[in-house]
Formats: structure tokens, C-alpha cells, sequence
């Protein structure tokens, strides 16, 4: 017990576990190694001891050399982080190359058009009407269990947990997928019971690719589906282990509601390569 209490005060939980950094926890290691190696020559019994002391650093405390997390953060490339964060993903997922061209294909399909008032895209007058009734439908009669299960055709016993900052929703005691909100969750289900009607290829497109499609409309929101009312654009700035990401967040005014949530460096990133 006295040695786990030790092991538990020496633990910083802020950078181990999830939150470990991967780019400080490499970093580190090279830099025991390193000395490591040079102690060996001078002094064997000594690289020993530190190459001890120093793992056992990087393992309870996330970093040997003080003040990792703020180093990497300020002098480590982006370019550099990127590669550890998306350490074993392929280089381009279906999804994201669907996201790339996601705004293409729902202008083509008639929800979006370009915007008469200013430089970007709007719902169309009809999809609006068409998706915002699927949404008051589903509001007001509170049949959400009936509308997923309908849309993905399955009679299993369907469950929904609201965390606060999420909603879920689970089929037999499975979770089946994670929003930002019940607002979040009534939009999709609405967009997805009504894209059908517009995108011909819809039951060609796999899972991966509905989704992304379904959960992109949300960025055109103006009316809140829990409290009708005005929704707002806005950035926030998240911090990682490794570095400052800038999110870009879609809320509604009345009731908070997170209608939307992205890093806006992927956002940019997708419109380049549409």
C-alpha cells in the first residue's frame, strides 16, 4: 500500500494515460537514450541508475526534461505533431474524402445552392421546408425512438443517454453513435429520413459516406430543432497536450444547445481540396 500511495503521488494524470502526448513521451525517450549512452561509456552503473529513474519519469509523470509539454507546444512543427497524431490512420479515409466533396454533391442534389446575399451556400427554400418539418414532427411527437428505428430498420430495444455535453443513442445496449447534443441528434435523424428523397445514388453511398453528408447540413442550421431559436457561429480555442487547435462551434442562443463542432484547420483544409 505505501509503495502504491508513492507510485499515486508521483502520477500526473493530466499528461499519462489518454492524455499522454505522444511527441513529448518520444522526445523524452530519445533524450534518456541519449544520455543513457554517454553515461555507459563514462560510467556504466550510472546510465543504469538514470535509465531507471528516467523511464520511470516518462511512465508516472508523462516527461523527464522539465517543462515538455509547454516546449513541444512552442518550438515542436505542426507538421511533426500531425504525423504522431494521426500515427497508424491511412492517409485519406473515405470519410474524409467525402467530406472534401460533401458541399459539391448536396448542391448538386438540390439542399444547397449559393447564397444570393452573400458569398456562400444556403439551404435551398425546399429542402428547408421539407427538413425543418421532419424536425418539428420529431420534436413535438417525441418519436425518436420510432424515427431511428424506422431508418435503420431494426426492432431492437433503442435507449438514449443525455450527458450534458453529449447525447447518445443505443440499440440493445450498444451504442451506435455519439452527438453534440438531443438538437445535434434531431437534425441528423430529420436529414436522414429526408436526403433519400433527394440524392439519388443515397442507397449506393456506404455508411461512412450518409454520415458525413447528413452531419454536414447541420453547418447550414439558422433555427434551433429543441428551441426554435437563433443559432450562432462562433471559435473557440481548445488545447492539447501538443498544441492550440481553433474549433469551429455552431450553438443555439436559447437553450446552448452544440449543434455543431469541427477543428477549423480540418475545415480548411477539406475546402482546399474540393
Amino acid at each position: 500500500m505505501h509503495v502504491q500511495s508513492v507510485f499515486d503521488a508521483l502520477r500526473r494524470p493530466e499528461y499519462t494515460g489518454d492524455n499522454r502526448c505522444v511527441p513529448c513521451t518520444i522526445n523524452n525517450l530519445a533524450v534518456a537514450a541519449v544520455v543513457c549512452i554517454w553515461l555507459w561509456v563514462m560510467w556504466w552503473p550510472g546510465a543504469m541508475v538514470f535509465g531507471a529513474v528516467a523511464l520511470a519519469s516518462i511512465v508516472f509523470r508523462g516527461y523527464l526534461v522539465p517543462g515538455t509539454p509547454t516546449l513541444t507546444k512552442r518550438y515542436l512543427p505542426d507538421r511533426v505533431v500531425s504525423v504522431f497524431e494521426t500515427w497508424g490512420d491511412e492517409p485519406m479515409t473515405t470519410e474524409e474524402t467525402v467530406a472534401a466533396n460533401t458541399e459539391r454533391l448536396l448542391v448538386e442534389s438540390g439542399p444547397l445552392k449559393p447564397c444570393e446575399e452573400f458569398d456562400d451556400l444556403c439551404l435551398t427554400p425546399q429542402f428547408r421546408e421539407s427538413w425543418y418539418g421532419r424536425m418539428e414532427q420529431i420534436t413535438t411527437s417525441e418519436t425518436e425512438r420510432e424515427a431511428l428505428s424506422e431508418t435503420l430498420d431494426t426492432d431492437g430495444e433503442i435507449a438514449f443517454l443525455d450527458h450534458g455535453e453529449a447525447f447518445t443513442a443505443h440499440i440493445n445496449g450498444r451504442s451506435i453513435g455519439q452527438w453534440e447534443s438531443h438538437a445535434a441528434f434531431v437534425a441528423d435523424l430529420a436529414a436522414a429520413r429526408e436526403l433519400p428523397q433527394w440524392i439519388d445514388q443515397w442507397d449506393r453511398l456506404d455508411v461512412a459516406e450518409q454520415g458525413t453528408l447528413i452531419r454536414g447540413l447541420r453547418v447550414f442550421i439558422d433555427l434551433c430543432p429543441n428551441c426554435e431559436g437563433q443559432v450562432t457561429p462562433m471559435t473557440e480555442t481548445v488545447e492539447s497536450c501538443c498544441r492550440e487547435h481553433t474549433v469551429l462551434a455552431i450553438s443555439c442562443d436559447g437553450c446552448d444547445a452544440r449543434l455543431f463542432e469541427s477543428v477549423a484547420d480540418s475545415i480548411e483544409r477539406d475546402q482546399k481540396t474540393v
